[in-house]
């Protein structure tokens, strides 16, 4: 990790604890640009602006950047003001037509945080029982939403979610039909473990408003899926390990330990959840003395995960979309599924999320297969440097197969 990467866990440290950040400030604008960088890729901007606006060496950034980390920091607090009303909205008109959900993420974590402002978050997650989504949907086109994917289509209940954007633009929703999704080997395996979510519920008070979120210890194993689906895919952000650390420390008394464990040895988790308990100890600087001991692994270190957070980003696509071939052969090491063969014929589900004809139309899958290889010879295999795009990136991923295979 480089200079701000420290200082950006140190500030982050501060505003989690309450304590004073181990944070002067920089004497050059371009530390601060990069700080700035760092925390709109791991979107936690505000928590960042909020511990350091106020440091006498502030006043060395550009008034342009100030003005619009300031104003980015105020808007996001506005957006999740009319996004929580909307939403609560939503929630309350499926809880009067009898519809049962549960909130995946989101709201569920912010109340974890100090402040719930400090996890900004662009959309809210829902899960239903799938036999409810024509009613789901209809509920949602008279609050005045739009759905980005036709619910008419077949096979739709084994996609993962429909999205659905409010038409003033103040709320993005995604329907969850399941938790993980059914995409490939890995996330059919931990989506097995979610079959009777809608019965592992209970209600939160936020901003006013309840909400039904997932029992501790299966919120626990819904927010570790999450975590190693998207690690296995491109990677994964900072954020999403402080939910987990924050999760882990505000729920432990009521986590069951045992059903935990069991699922993170089935899962090949156990070191991938050391390695984030350690980043929270060592890095963050929170108290997680509540853990069993038989979870805490020292020997695990957290920094190569870490810094393939900060290479990634928060959605973990990297600069200019580099580690786009990484989640290929990711699953392999998972599954032993061929990344070739996710590569040259990637599932239809997958395929009908870049071409939505496709998912109205199943039985074209063999032509959207050639389409896409056509696509795949015109980006990598057509000129000198399109050919060192794919070695780059090919490279990449390699170098991510070791990060993964030292956490299993």
């Amino acid at each position: 990790m480089n200079t701000q990467e420290r200082d950006f866990l140190k500030i982050i440290s501060a505003a989690l604890t309450g304590q004073t950040a181990e944070f002067t400030g920089y004497r050059t604008e371009e530390e601060w640009k990069c700080l700035y960088k760092i925390s709109v890729h791991q979107n936690l901007w505000p928590m960042i602006y909020e511990q350091i606006y106020r440091l006498a060496l502030y006043t060395v950034v550009a008034p342009d950047i100030r003005n619009q980390w300031m104003s980015e920091t105020v808007a996001a607090a506005g957006r999740q003001i009319v996004q929580t009303e909307r939403f609560a909205k939503l929630c309350e008109t499926l809880q009067e037509h009898g519809i049962r959900y549960v909130v995946l993420k989101g709201i569920s974590c912010k109340i974890w945080y100090p402040k719930s402002e400090l996890r900004p978050s662009g959309d809210e997650d829902i899960l239903i029982d799938p036999g409810d989504l024509q009613k789901v949907d209809e509920i949602l086109k008279t609050l005045h939403f739009i759905n980005e994917e036709s619910i008419h289509v077949p096979d739709v209940k084994d996609e993962q979610e429909i999205s659905y954007l409010a038409q003033d633009n103040s709320l993005y929703v995604e329907v969850h039909l399941n938790v993980i999704g059914k995409e490939n080997q890995m996330q059919r395996h931990l989506n097995s473990r979610f079959y009777d979510s809608l019965d592992q519920t209970e209600e939160i008070m936020f901003e006013g408003h309840r909400f039904f979120v997932l029992e501790p210890t299966t919120q626990m194993i819904q927010l570790m899926s999450h975590f190693y689906k998207h690690f296995y895919g491109s990677g994964v952000g900072v954020r999403q390990m402080i939910d987990l650390i924050l999760g882990t420390q505000k729920l432990s008394g009521r986590i069951d330990w045992k059903q935990f464990e069991k699922f993170l040895e089935e899962s090949h988790m156990r070191k991938l959840f050391a390695a984030i308990l350690n980043a929270g100890t060592d890095y963050l600087h929170l108290d997680l003395s509540m853990v069993p001991k038989g979870f805490v692994n020292k020997s695990v270190r957290p920094e190569i995960l870490m810094e393939d957070m900060f290479t990634g980003g928060i959605y973990g696509f990297g600069e200019n979309n580099d580690r786009k071939l990484a989640g290929f052969s990711a699953v392999a090491i998972d599954s032993g599924e061929s990344k070739w063969k996710r590569i040259l014929f990637p599932s239809r589900i997958r395929l009908g999320s870049r071409y939505p004809k496709l998912r109205e139309k199943p039985f074209l899958y063999p032509c959207y297969i050639l389409r896409r290889w056509w696509e795949l010879f015109g980006e990598y295999g057509t000129g000198r440097e399109k050919r060192k795009l794919l070695k780059k990136r090919m490279t990449i991923a390699k170098k991510r197969d070791k990060v993964l295979k030292y956490y299993r």
